[in-house]
């Protein structure tokens, strides 16, 4: 970094400075590239939608044509239906080719073509239940595939919700309520299928029909009502609601009549289709709407991401125009400071340079035209002055020979008495050493000898500890014991009742097969009550060895439990005996340790006194020695400040410091 240009340099600082603006703008593309990606993933789902939600709208028009013999072109219809499986099947693969199918194209085509190749009246209701329910599970795989569930925008949740699952579970409920009226003109309406389509009935009306208003209805409460197509959604609303209400009704008044005629069922299904045709309207025009709302939402999408890509070009641009301006300025400004430095390397310090703007380089150019007027000041001065130091030093040299000659002669006196007290310490300072030596083994000795007995100490409490503790555990085996005889008690107990319960059992069977036909469900009830004794049996057996195991395995552990309590009673009586032999150690420690540092005080005393004596001494001669050699410094010193003034007075000759006229 030190060896890059300003301008490289101011290069950087711009690139760092925009470094976050550009993280900033980058995250705001993507978020914006990643949402248009997303809606339209969305849209091809809904794409994928249409002809399954068509073909759950027209399969049950081919049925009622075909099997109900309703009005309608059948060859028109089934043509029309192959279609749609068709373009679903191409939808599916380009939009999600990818992605495994929850329910396989081919298990569609092949449902269809077996409905419609079905002969028998059973075949073909079966195969359109499978159908249909085949379809509704995946238009919800689609629904999930494609993102629009996940959708958080509040209208499009709502609107995936009613479209993908309120309004196709209503016409799955739809065709299961048909197909139970089919039951009463193929004479199969037994009262079970009756409640089963006043269940379905009531689902319908109270469960999805509810469901669908609901969705719409808090759409509507969050500004929907300012859409231009509300009213038209709202009479489409209003007529699916309806027409689910109708077909209610009408089928429970035709249940509540005594007699039902062909004719009346007709009128059913015919009801039945106009409720399809509802539901089919409604589910359009909503995934009309949802269209319409998530291709805004992706057209507001590219506008976000058109202008965060306009401003990060501006931002550029505007970046790079200050790089350039700014550099050609700080050339300029490098350019003159150059100049002036050529001349000052050619020894003219007559040159001077002027500001040519305000800001902190002219403020650095202006410095250096001061400093250098200073500067020419101060070369003339030293040139005036070099005579006046250079008969200073002549007179310094003499001053310090004449010193030098005398600290010689002290320096010699001094360094005979330093030698004789530097002996003496050497034996003092040996002789303390060792005193220390012998006090810091005793405390060793002391500290071993406290914590030995400290250790002795815990491990008896210890002992104790783990001789109640065993005492415990040899209590709580036994009470195992006992609560293991007390089991196998209970266990015969139900070892009798699964006999008494075998006995029942078997009587059972007996008066079950001497009822007939009547007596089968009892009989198998019997047989499983006398299955169930003849395992409880076999469990009571195996819980019986178990207990003898476990009870084998508690004498043991009680066996062992009282020699493990022998043993460490023994050990709490050695650790007793051991206490005594600790506490007389302690005590001889402490008396050697207490002798012991007299000693050493005594020896520190007397070391301190020689070493004190010795350092006065010592200092005094350090003090002669440095003195001696300041003043052959100072000699030298003078001789080369001589010297250094001679040269001086040569160099200054060498600068032009006056303008040359």
């Amino acid at each position: 970094m030190k060896d890059l240009k300003l301008t490289v340099r101011l290069i950087i600082s711009v690139a760092a400075f925009l470094l976050p603006l550009g993280i900033l703008l980058f995250s705001v593309i993507s978020i914006s590239v990643a949402s248009i990606q997303k809606e339209n993933t969305e849209l091809k789902g809904i794409e994928t939608l249409r002809p399954a939600l068509s073909l759950m709208h027209s399969i049950p028009q081919y049925v009622r044509i075909s099997v109900d013999n309703a009005p309608g072109d059948l060859a028109f219809t089934k043509q029309y239906i192959s279609e749609l499986f068709l373009e679903l099947d191409n939808k599916y693969t380009s939009n999600f080719g990818s992605k495994p199918v929850l329910v396989s194209m081919k298990n569609l085509h092949d449902n269809w073509e077996y409905l419609v190749n079905a002969v028998r009246r059973d075949a073909i209701l079966w195969s359109y239940r499978e159908l249909m329910n085949d379809l509704f599970r995946l238009t919800a795989y689609i629904g999930d595939i494609s993102g629009l569930i996940t959708d958080g925008e509040l209208e499009s949740a709502y609107l995936i919700s009613a479209s993908v699952y309120e309004m196709p579970q209503a016409q799955d409920k739809i065709v299961v309520i048909d197909n139970l009226l089919r039951t009463i003109i193929d004479g199969a309406f037994t009262q079970r299928r009756k409640s089963e389509l006043l269940l379905q009935l009531d689902l319908l009306l109270y469960s999805d029909n509810a469901r669908i208003q609901k969705r719409f209805d808090i759409i509507n409460t969050h500004g929907f009502k300012n859409d231009s197509n509300f009213e038209s959604f709202e009479y489409l609303l209003k007529g699916c609601i309806e027409r689910i209400a109708y077909f209610h009704r009408a089928v429970e008044q035709v249940l509540a009549s005594e007699e039902i005629d062909h004719q009346v069922v007709s009128v059913l299904y015919e009801a039945s289709g106009h409720t399809n045709n509802a539901v089919f309207r409604l589910q359009s025009a909503s995934l009309d709407r949802l269209e319409t709302v998530i291709s805004s939402r992706i057209r507001s999408h590219w506008f976000r991401f058109i202008a965060s890509l306009g401003a990060a070009l501006l931002a550029t641009f505007l970046a790079f125009g200050m790089i350039i301006s700014t550099g050609n300025y700080i050339r300029k400004s490098t350019g003159l400071m150059g100049k002036v430095f050529k001349r000052l390397d050619e020894n003219d310090l007559t040159v001077t340079i002027e500001a040519i703007s305000r800001d902190e380089m002219g403020d650095l150019i202006t410095a250096l035209g001061v400093f250098l007027k200073k500067l020419n000041t101060t070369f003339i001065s030293f040139n005036s002055n070099t005579d006046m130091v250079t008969t200073a030093a002549v007179e310094l040299s003499s001053s310090a020979q004449e010193v030098t000659a005398t600290a010689n002669e002290q320096s010699a006196s001094i360094a005979e008495i330093v030698n004789t007290m530097e002996n003496n310490k050497d034996l003092s300072s040996k002789a303390a050493e060792k005193t220390v030596e012998v006090a810091q083994l005793a405390v060793q000795t002391q500290e071993l000898s406290k914590r030995g007995a400290d250790l002795r100490d815990a491990n008896e409490d210890m002992m104790l500890d783990i001789l109640q503790q065993n005492a415990k555990i040899i209590e709580i085996i036994k009470n195992l014991a006992d609560m293991l005889s007390r089991i196998d008690e209970s266990i015969q107990l139900i070892d009798t009742i699964a006999d008494r319960t075998k006995l029942i059992a078997f009587n059972a069977a007996l008066e079950a097969s001497s009822s007939g036909e009547a007596g089968s469900r009892f009989s198998v009830v019997a047989s499983e009550i006398r299955r169930f004794a003849d395992n409880v049996v076999e469990s009571v057996i195996e819980i019986k060895e178990k207990i003898s195991e476990v009870q084998e395995a508690s004498g043991i552990l009680i066996t062992e439990a009282n020699n493990g309590s022998n043993a460490i009673e023994t050990g709490y009586n050695r650790m007793v005996e051991q206490k005594e032999v600790f506490e007389n150690i302690v005590d001889v420690s402490q008396n050697v340790a207490d002798r012991s540092q007299q000693i050493s005080n005594l020896s520190k005393q007397q070391e301190l006194a020689s070493v004190q004596v010795f350092q006065a001494l010592k200092e005094i001669s350090i003090g002669i020695k440095q003195f001696v050699a300041s003043s052959s410094k100072t000699l030298s010193t003078v001789e080369k400040l001589s010297g250094m003034s001679s040269e001086l007075k040569e160099k200054l000759s060498e600068y032009q410091t006056r303008v040359q006229e």
